[in-house]
């Protein structure tokens, strides 16, 4: 039933109610850690790679595939894009490997610009926006940010290695409007990222995003609503991705959160099973990324990321997925990742104009779907809402 999925969009009316889940939304520290997988292989040299973590039988290596030439690598792309499914590409070059290799090419690029520095009491960097609190939750941020030159980063977090500190630093920056780095742009091929985009029907890459961070930083799991070409330029990282479609077994946080495309589980390998029971069915793709290797990440696909090596360095580049095209009407159909999107919009619809009562009107629907009362105000709503879009209630 539609009505059901709706109902369940919101993780708090699925979750299992303890001190975690409460913690979770108001970004407490007791929060961060809680028993799951097994752990990674220590490493014995106190600044060599992290060895990956050992995932269930159920969990699925990422296909990849090695670059030959462009029109090779599009013939395989379209139809990994048309069923959104992630995909690496080992080889493709887009930006040289070997000049990132060294931290003084990257200090140069970026000389004394400031730019954002994350900054962990653990390693975990979870994404946040206090401006999407119309829940008005209780939340407290879960990492400082900063705004340093690159050689700053680089002295704190030596620093912080050389202390033997539990915080780490992670560097998330923009690359738009960074003037300075015209010439490193230039070198990059673009041919292959701008080629991906049009075959596929996407928008062309219009964002760049680099990521780098010291050795252990980790970016818990969540979704972006762009298609992802991401490219790993330094070192090694451990990525973990679940389908879109997972939404409900990955217990996001609502949308009326500060962690809205957040998801409650936070990490893989520390999922709470007691709090979040249907992670155990959620379809996991695993890899380790290398210096060189193109990761397709797929709109709305939930990932988590690991820093196997210190001050690992990845790009992303986004493209716009285009709307739906609804010129010939509603189509009679839809699929599953579509469906997902319908329900995602149906919570931020049902918060209406008072988000703060959200979680209160999602578990009241739940109620009343439960005890078949079609004529609670909100079932009808909803109702109304599926029948909008045409979406049969057996949905």
């Amino acid at each position: 039933m539609a009505l059901a999925k709706a109902a369940g969009a919101l993780a708090l009316a699925s979750a299992q109610p303890n001190d975690h889940v409460v913690n979770l939304l108001t970004s407490s520290a007791e929060a961060c850690s809680l028993g799951g997988y097994t752990g990674s292989s220590p490493s014995s040299d106190p600044k060599g790679p992290l060895g990956p973590h050992s995932w269930p039988e159920s969990f699925k290596p990422i296909r990849r595939v090695k670059f030959t030439n462009t029109d090779e690598v599009l013939e395989i792309m379209r139809p990994q894009a048309k069923d959104g499914v992630p995909l690496i590409i080992e080889g493709s070059q887009i930006i040289d490997v070997e000049k990132w290799a060294s931290l003084s090419h990257v200090g140069s690029l970026l000389g004394k610009r400031k730019v954002l520095v994350k900054r962990s009491p653990n390693s975990k960097f979870r994404y946040f926006d206090l401006k999407k609190n119309s829940g008005k939750f209780d939340f407290r941020q879960p990492v400082e940010e900063l705004q340093l030159a690159f050689d700053e980063f680089s002295a704190e977090s030596e620093k912080i290695f050389a202390e033997g500190s539990s915080s780490k630093m992670y560097l998330q920056e923009t690359l738009s409007g960074h003037q300075e780095m015209a010439e490193e742009f230039s070198s990059w091929r673009w041919e292959l990222p701008i080629r991906i985009s049009h075959s596929c029907g996407w928008g062309l890459p219009d964002s760049n995003e680099l990521f780098v961070g010291m050795r252990g930083a980790e970016t818990p799991l969540h979704f972006d609503e762009r298609e992802n070409l991401f490219f790993q330029i330094r070192g090694l990282k451990e990525i973990v991705v679940f389908p879109f479609v997972d939404y409900p077994r990955l217990y996001p946080f609502p949308t009326t959160h500060p962690c809205d495309r957040q998801s409650m589980v936070g990490s893989p390998n520390e999922a709470d099973l007691e709090a979040f029971p249907k992670f155990r069915e959620a379809a996991g793709h695993y890899a380790v990324l290398k210096a060189g290797d193109l990761l397709y990440l797929p709109y709305g696909w939930w990932h988590w990321l690991r820093n196997l090596d210190d001050m690992a360095i990845s790009c992303s580049f986004w493209s716009t997925t285009p709307p739906t095209d609804l010129s010939q009407g509603v189509p009679d159909s839809f699929s599953e990742h579509m469906l997902t999107r319908v329900r995602r919009n149906l919570e931020s619809m049902l918060a209406g104009s008072t988000p703060e009562l959200l979680n209160e009107t999602m578990l009241n629907l739940a109620k009343s779907l439960e005890e078949k009362k079609e004529s609670d105000e909100t079932v009808q709503q909803v109702r109304g809402l599926l029948g909008a879009v045409k979406i049969p209630l057996a949905k």
